[in-house]
């Protein structure tokens, strides 16, 4: 199986696309996705960490420190992310 690295790291190459009118390939990588959910769990526990930090104390819940979180975020970049 063909292996290719992208960012240092190696993805096995599920097979080729061909490109249309053209006599080029693109290499269709195996590259793992993580789900929204995934995403949330992470970003909700980056958060509680992040108020532990910043407090000395867990918040009252994930709910808390995430949307403490957004405020710290929006008072450091300007609201730039709006």
């Amino acid at each position: 199986m063909d292996v290719m690295k992208i960012l240092g790291r190696s993805y096995p190459v599920l097979g080729q696309i061909k490109v249309k009118n053209s006599e080029r390939t693109i290499p269709l990588v195996d590259i793992p996705m993580m789900s929204d959910e995934r995403w949330n769990e992470l970003a909700g526990e980056n958060a509680v960490n992040n108020y532990r930090k910043e407090f000395g104390r867990d918040p009252e819940s994930v709910d808390q420190a995430v949307e403490w979180q957004r405020k710290r975020v929006e008072e450091l970049t300007g609201g730039c992310g709006k």
